[in-house]
């Protein structure tokens, strides 16, 4: 009996045995088995998300934010396009025109909406050499530019001053005398940091004015603008660097009595490549977009249809010196309130950024 009990007792042990054989055998098959399945579920999704999700990304588009009302106007205007139309994400550097240029050609910027030539060329031509940046197309109308302009009041009382060449005549230098000039003619310059800021002196020198004519740094665009204005508006007698189209060279033709233009030689491009002894030329105004963007198609097709003509531009300008607003919220204003932007666009992109101007 003894025999037969100690039998069972080892045919049950056995049957445990082998019972938990297979159970650790089953689980190490399953554990080896779990790597594989798990490979086979996630690759797919692994796979569309370097597919569509990756076609989905889009650079940060960073903005040289030059400093005049246009080009900032501008920015805010695209800005909110290709973020609320598009979903790129965007941001902005803040500089002069000399500094930007610079920052686009590093790829600190990636987009230039508003490129001056010829002020800019020798910049501009050495990062086309280089492939480094693509013109898209152009942003603003012509435009005209000059460092030598004065009142049409001031012209009609000396009807000697007609030229660069006529304030050599010590009445005419007496004119714009000032405590600040050093017993010159003041001559208004350009904004700190633009090329015209350098042109200005060159000319001076080529001209023979350096003993009759002194440049004055005028601190920024907001301060050129106001003293003008003001100079205008008391009648004072004042001489200056400007350009147009903007609103104040509107008002000033409009409303203030208009301007005059101080005669110099005709432009050629050997004068300009020389002493730059000679009239500026009328200006053309590129946008500009590093060349690895080229592949962002809608970008590029905004960007082509891209109009900010004076119509654009001064309707905007118009309104943010009215209300005090700033550049964003003149933005809206334009988006709001003008239809052309709407051609500029994809019917999608234009839902969307009318759907978040609504919200």
């Amino acid at each position: 009996m003894t025999s037969l009990r100690w039998t069972k007792t080892l045919i049950i042990l056995s049957l445990a045995m082998a019972l938990l054989f297979a159970v650790a055998c089953g689980d190490d098959d399953d554990d080896a088995a779990a790597p594989a399945t798990t490979t086979t579920t996630t690759a797919p999704a692994a796979a569309d998300t370097s597919g569509d999700a990756m076609m989905e990304e889009k650079p940060t588009l960073i903005f040289s934010d030059l400093d005049w009302p246009s080009a900032q106007l501008q920015n805010a205007i695209v800005r909110r396009i290709l973020e609320d139309g598009y979903g790129y994400e965007t941001d902005a550097i803040f500089g002069g025109t000399v500094p930007m240029m610079e920052a686009l050609r590093r790829g600190d910027t990636n987009i230039t909406m508003e490129i001056w030539l010829p002020n800019q060329q020798d910049a501009f031509d050495e990062a086309i050499s280089a492939d480094t940046i693509t013109v898209i197309g152009n942003s603003l109308e012509d435009n005209w530019q000059s460092a030598f302009v004065i009142p049409n009041y001031t012209a009609e009382a000396n009807p000697g001053l007609r030229s660069v060449e006529d304030l050599k005549d010590p009445a005419h230098m007496e004119l714009f005398i000032t405590p600040d000039s050093k017993g010159k003619a003041r001559l208004i310059n350009c904004i700190p940091g633009w090329e015209c800021e350098g042109v200005n002196q060159t000319k001076l020198v080529t001209y023979g004015l350096t003993e009759h004519v002194e440049l004055i740094n005028p601190g920024s665009d907001s301060a050129l603008s106001a003293e003008i204005r003001s100079a205008f508006e008391q009648n004072e007698d004042v001489l200056f660097h400007y350009w147009g189209p903007t609103v104040l060279a509107h008002d000033l033709q409009t409303k203030l009595g208009g301007y005059t233009i101080l005669e110099e030689p005709p432009y050629t491009d050997a004068c300009w490549d020389g002493d730059q002894g000679c009239e500026y030329p009328t200006a053309e105004v590129l946008i500009v977009i590093r060349t690895e963007l080229e592949g962002q198609q809608d970008l590029v097709d905004l960007l082509t249809a891209w109009d900010f003509n004076a119509g654009n531009q001064l309707a905007v300008e118009g309104y943010m010196n009215e209300t005090g607003e700033d550049f964003a919220a003149s933005a809206d204003w334009f988006l709001r309130n003008t239809e052309e932007w709407k051609s500029w666009v994809t019917p999608e992109a234009l839902a969307k950024v009318e759907a978040a101007l609504a919200g």
